[in-house]
């Protein structure tokens, strides 16, 4: 990683590792993504402020809106 931090959210899609948010002091406004395959991390914004203590959770069925 990147970025050392505390209280981050995680999940696992597609093959790819996403931890967002969390702190390292201050709240964090970035998430890593690492792929095992190239054992890389890429750092991006978030598009809103940091985020603390998130969860997540990824569901396997097609997009649905009302």
């Amino acid at each position: 990683m990147n970025l050392c931090r505390f209280c981050p959210g995680v999940a696992v899609l597609d093959g790819l590792l996403y931890v967002f948010g969390g702190e390292t002091g201050s709240i964090v406004d970035t998430f890593e993504i690492y792929n095992p395959n190239t054992n890389t991390w890429t750092l991006e914004r978030l598009s809103r402020n940091g985020v603390r203590i998130y969860g997540a959770i990824v569901v396997n069925r097609p997009h649905h809106y009302h």
